[in-house]
């Protein structure tokens, strides 16, 4: 097996679901916050009668207007409810999201995003959840319309999973191009990264090297964590792009440094097949020791079977010093555990490097 169709097969699997995390990764961020802070204060109710009173109207009506409502009043109740949602309690932000969702933008996009993400109300469906976004994405003047091109990235989401929609890989790839193209508003990160793996998928009619590398460097230059693994793999291997192992390592190092694990385990590699056997050894060594899949997932909104790949190769290197004696004292009993321990993490990376020992590539 080349080393062509080894890193093929590491850097292109990718799952049907491309909706395994959180894509607004600031409100993430700032729901963890929240609730932390909170706990540890013990100040919830207190927060909870603050906002409260901010949603007192000073207008004066008889019966409340927000799209009349000139205090106050009409930010205090997103306000309110951006704090229930951030707290976990999604009926009342449900309740207090739907009072403005006529009138601001941002509201009806976080309806929208509980409903795909299956927290809403109950009575809301995938296709009313559809409807929403579909709506948000004609309102290019809006005073919020920042939130427009999340909503063409969640359309195209909606199409590749055929959530409340027909199935349609062409339309799928028709919303992305518009949220990550940055026509107008600044490019969706994650819409980038959606379009890289999904001209990676070998099995597609759209599968296109050339145009996963574009998108994944676009997005990883934008911050994004997987596409900066993912550039990381491709240069390592020559997928798409020819191989360059030192531009390789700098990637996956950036990418280790902010918490890929999937680079991590890649970044071993490299660094073995550079003989930096004491790198290697050390960094393997860390990255044996995780293990909380999900929560590892939920801190680098990574994808969980990238994170198993990642430590299982990882896994398997450590083994292959242990074996020979590479940059840590040789222990072949221990090697053979962590051989076994590569194959319980991802049995598909395992054969893989198991493949390459046999053609005595590593």
């Amino acid at each position: 097996m080349t080393a062509q169709s080894i890193g093929e097969k590491f850097a292109a699997p990718i799952p049907q679901a491309l909706g395994a995390r959180e894509f607004m990764i600031e409100r993430l961020i700032l729901r963890d916050n929240t609730r932390e802070l909170l706990r540890e204060n013990g100040r919830e109710d207190e927060y909870e009668s603050d906002l409260l009173e901010l949603t007192e109207c000073a207008c004066q009506m008889d019966v409340y207007d927000p799209s009349k409502c000139k205090c106050r009043a009409r930010e205090g109740i997103f306000l309110l409810a951006q704090f229930y949602y951030d707290t976990e309690q999604y009926e009342k932000a449900w309740r207090w999201y739907s009072k403005i969702k006529d009138i601001d933008l941002r509201a009806l996009y976080q309806l929208a995003t509980m409903g795909f993400d299956g927290v809403g109300s109950k009575e809301c469906t995938p296709d009313d959840a559809y409807q929403m976004m579909i709506e948000i994405s004609s309102k290019g003047k809006d005073p919020n319309c920042f939130v427009v091109p999340y909503a063409e990235f969640h359309i195209g989401k909606a199409f590749f999973q055929g959530f409340g929609v027909a199935h349609s890989e062409d339309k799928a790839e028709h919303w992305w191009l518009l949220a990550a193209s940055g026509d107008g508003h600044d490019p969706v990160v994650e819409a980038q990264t959606a379009l890289a793996f999904f001209y990676s998928r070998k099995s597609s009619f759209v599968y296109n090297l050339s145009k996963a590398w574009y998108w994944h460097n676009q997005a990883a230059r934008r911050g994004s964590l997987e596409s900066l693994g993912a550039v990381g793999a491709m240069s390592l291997f020559g997928v798409g792009i020819p191989k360059n192992i030192n531009q390789a390592i700098e990637y996956l190092r950036q990418a280790s440094e902010r918490g890929n694990i999937y680079a991590m385990g890649l970044l071993v590699y490299a660094y073995y097949n550079r003989k930096l056997f004491t790198k290697a050894t050390d960094l393997a060594k860390r990255v044996a020791a995780l293990d909380n899949i999900d929560e590892l997932s939920r801190v680098s909104c990574c994808l969980p079977q990238y994170i198993r790949k990642g430590i299982a190769i990882a896994i398997f290197i450590l083994g292959r010093c242990l074996e020979l004696g590479y940059g840590i004292q040789k222990d072949p009993k221990q090697s053979v555990l962590m051989y076994k321990q590569c194959f319980q993490y991802d049995p598909d990376a395992c054969q893989l490097l198991q493949d390459y020992l046999t053609h005595e590539k590593i």
